[in-house]
């Protein structure tokens, strides 16, 4: 599932780029803002086995699918890392007891993996993965020898590791193939008779289906329209362009900046705007100016005329910027030494302003 362009993750390291994210990451926004960057989505063919079972067997070998999403995280030199959360199936199970007809699949969703890629030759790369997720037995069946019928349920958490090989085959789908293990107990299984029956004392009171799986599948890209353009215009060093106002503190505008018992302001409207310093190769140097500019609606206690005080002003600020790896350091109106902090992370822009968090989407791009 994976390319040096798009690979395979799943959410759990979601908490790593969360970790060193503002204030705002903590909102829903963030969430939405991470699942915009998505790059591709993969569907995969899975074959399994579970050979170190006593309590589980299979017909043959296991089989299932599945699908993932995956998300670009970073870079080291060669070395990809991608995000990615799928869901996935594995059927035709059967009990290692012989009293015990047992009649289930099993489903995993979430699976959260996160991956490092690298190029091999050519077109071909290769990958190394650590899964974490929640599975479940899906509409299990069981039947005793009297011919009585069990409803069987249990819950548990899987761990795995993976590695593979992706084939970028240019225009078509990429091509992958992946080998790995997955550590699969359920500490306790719930047996359920449809009538009064007891349950044998054979059966097992746990359930072992930790194995092996082989998945082979296509990754298939997203075209977001133009996103090689867009993502010019909004990466650092130089994010160029107009950017709308969509939270503040992670509340959707309009939205409070504080109140008293006197009244109360909150911000209606907000664009923040970059120009990249045209001297300095297009913004090469991550330098350039801003402007920010914002309504406030002012609601006052009292009430004249049988019309509540409200007042509509604007805030207007503006000055330079400079670079520092994904962060912006704006010069404040109040000088040199009146810096604020902008960072760019998951689509979305986090300003911290007189206290507060605004959270800026993409505009107009220039």
């Amino acid at each position: 599932m994976r390319s040096t362009h798009v690979r395979s993750v799943l959410l759990a390291p979601a908490a790593l780029a969360l970790a060193s994210a503002p204030a705002a990451a903590q909102d829903l926004g963030l969430v939405e803002g991470l699942f915009e960057e998505v790059s591709a989505v993969t569907v995969f063919y899975q074959f399994g086995g579970v050979p170190g079972s006593d309590e589980v067997s299979s017909d043959g070998l296991l089989n299932g699918a599945g699908t993932e999403v995956l998300i670009n995280l970073a870079q080291a030199g060669d070395t990809e890392f991608e995000l990615g959360l799928g869901a996935s199936y594995l059927q035709d199970y059967r009990a290692v007891e012989p009293s015990l007809d047992l009649r289930t699949s099993l489903r995993a969703l979430p699976t959260i993996s996160l991956y490092a890629s690298r190029p091999l030759a050519g077109a071909l790369d290769a990958f190394l993965g650590g899964s974490f997720g929640l599975v479940e037995l899906w509409n299990g069946q069981a039947y005793d020898p009297s011919g009585n019928t069990w409803d069987v349920e249990a819950r548990t958490f899987e761990v795995g590791a993976s590695a593979g090989l992706y084939l970028d085959i240019g225009a078509l789908p990429g091509v992958f193939g992946e080998a790995g293990w997955r550590v699969r107990r359920f500490p306790s299984v719930k047996w359920t008779p449809r009538g009064e029956e007891a349950l044998p004392p054979e059966w097992p009171r746990s359930l072992d289906f930790s194995g092996w799986f082989l998945s082979l599948g296509l990754q298939l890209r997203l075209d977001r329209g133009g996103a090689e353009d867009r993502e010019a215009g909004i990466t650092p060093p130089a994010p160029a362009g107009s950017w709308l106002l969509e939270r503040v503190d992670g509340a959707p505008v309009p939205a409070l900046l504080d109140s008293s018992r006197t009244g109360m302001r909150e911000v209606v409207h907000g664009v923040l705007r970059l120009r990249a310093d045209t001297l300095a190769a297009d913004g090469a140097e991550g330098r350039g100016t801003w402007s920010l500019e914002m309504n406030v609606r002012e609601r006052g206690g009292l009430v004249v005329a049988g019309q509540p005080d409200v007042r509509v002003s604007q805030v207007a600020e503006s000055g330079t910027y400079a670079t520092d790896g994904e962060v912006l350091r704006l010069t404040a109106p109040g000088g040199p030494g009146q810096v604020r902090r902008l960072e760019r992370l998951a689509g979305r822009l986090y300003l911290q302003w007189n206290g507060h968090v605004l959270a800026f989407a993409p505009g107009s791009m220039p």
